[in-house]
């Protein structure tokens, strides 16, 4: 078998593994046992556990990033765009992929810092372009400073607001309303006048 492939294959179950185990849980054994792949392959491509995760991560950047792009469309205005990009990264895979980086934190800030730089910076690319659009097209407001919403956005994805925060406490309300709602309330204070009005009746309940 190619090379290539068998780094395809390897990285593939190496990642579902880390996403499902974490690092420390994750054994390169068990790995190449299902892989019907020595694990002195593993190393010979890899070179180490950390190397193969540092890889995997990149591969989860990436995977990230590709589904970010399914929710910008050029068919859709740009708010709406924004609030699919967020709703994105609250459900799902992404948070998986979220919790992932917590945990290369943990044990690899190093590697986690230069990953954390990568995305972010895809991810304020993607918003502020969103921003500008909506602002040249007449639906955002033009003195809105596109890189501190985009900073607002971010934080919001780094779940410092999310549906799962112990900060949303309420017997009458489920955590994802009170989520839905800020960002319904956030997206909202975007928009110009004459678009108020068209959004609310998209997104009213």
């Amino acid at each position: 078998m190619p090379t290539d492939e068998i780094k395809r294959r390897i990285l593939a179950e190496a990642t579902a593994m880390f996403l499902r185990d974490g690092f420390q849980k994750t054994n390169l054994d068990t790995l190449s046992q299902i892989l019907f792949v020595s694990k002195r392959t593993i190393y010979k491509i890899f070179g180490s556990k950390k190397e193969l995760y540092r890889e995997c991560i990149k591969r989860m950047i990436n995977t990230m990033e590709e589904e970010d792009n399914t929710c910008i469309s050029n068919s859709k205005k740009p708010i709406a765009n924004l609030q699919d990009f967020i709703a994105s990264h609250s459900t799902g895979q992404l948070v998986i992929m979220e919790q992932a980086l917590s945990d290369l934190n943990k044990y690899f800030p190093d590697i986690y810092d230069e990953c954390l730089k990568i995305s972010e910076q895809r991810r304020m690319e993607k918003i502020i372009a969103q921003i500008n659009e909506g602002q040249k097209n007449g639906d955002m407001y033009k003195k809105l400073n596109p890189e501190i919403v985009a900073i607002i956005i971010q934080n919001i994805l780094k779940s410092k607001v999310s549906p799962s925060t112990n900060e949303f406490n309420s017997n009458q309300y489920m955590k994802s309303e009170i989520f839905a709602e800020f960002i319904r309330i956030f997206m909202r204070g975007l928009l110009t006048e004459k678009r108020i009005k068209e959004y609310d009746e998209k997104y009213r309940t």
